[in-house]
């Protein structure tokens, strides 16, 4: 169970959330304290990451995820099988963002004099990503 959460979307997910709500509530200028508490979720939300990271590595020593790796702890590329799963979702993310980034261009520029609409783009595009990633995923390891 521990591995699922730590290797989950739910935790790039939420923080890729909480960054866009704390620079959108801080664009607001009646809308500090919900910045600022957007702020120490992340905040805390990354130490609980980090604690969660230590505890797994130290109940599997074998299996450890490097928390300052740039590779992302969703790949698990253990054997061939994980290899090609991670290959057809990251290919199918590719194709996601071959027509992602083409929307997400012409919606910043259709709505350009409003600042909010380029950050939320950004951050579905994201949610974007790891949704493509996810489901493809699934999809495959439930076929093995």
């Amino acid at each position: 169970m521990l591995r699922f959460i730590v290797r989950s979307p739910l935790y790039p997910m939420s923080m890729l959330i909480l960054l866009t709500a704390f620079m959108l509530l801080t664009l607001m200028n009646n809308h500090k304290f919900l910045a600022n508490v957007c702020f120490w979720i992340f905040i805390l939300i990354s130490l609980v990451f980090s604690v969660l990271i230590k505890f797994h590595n130290h109940k599997n020593p074998n299996q450890k995820i490097k928390d300052s790796s740039i590779i992302p702890p969703e790949f698990r590329e253990m054997d061939e099988g994980q290899q090609w799963v991670t290959f057809k979702a990251c290919r199918n993310v590719y194709i996601y963002y071959s027509l992602a980034i083409p929307a997400a261009l012409i919606i910043s520029f259709a709505f350009s004099e409003n600042i909010f609409i380029p950050l939320l783009t950004i951050c579905l595009l994201g949610l974007g990503q790891y949704i493509v990633y996810w489901t493809t995923t699934l999809r495959l390891l439930k076929r093995i």
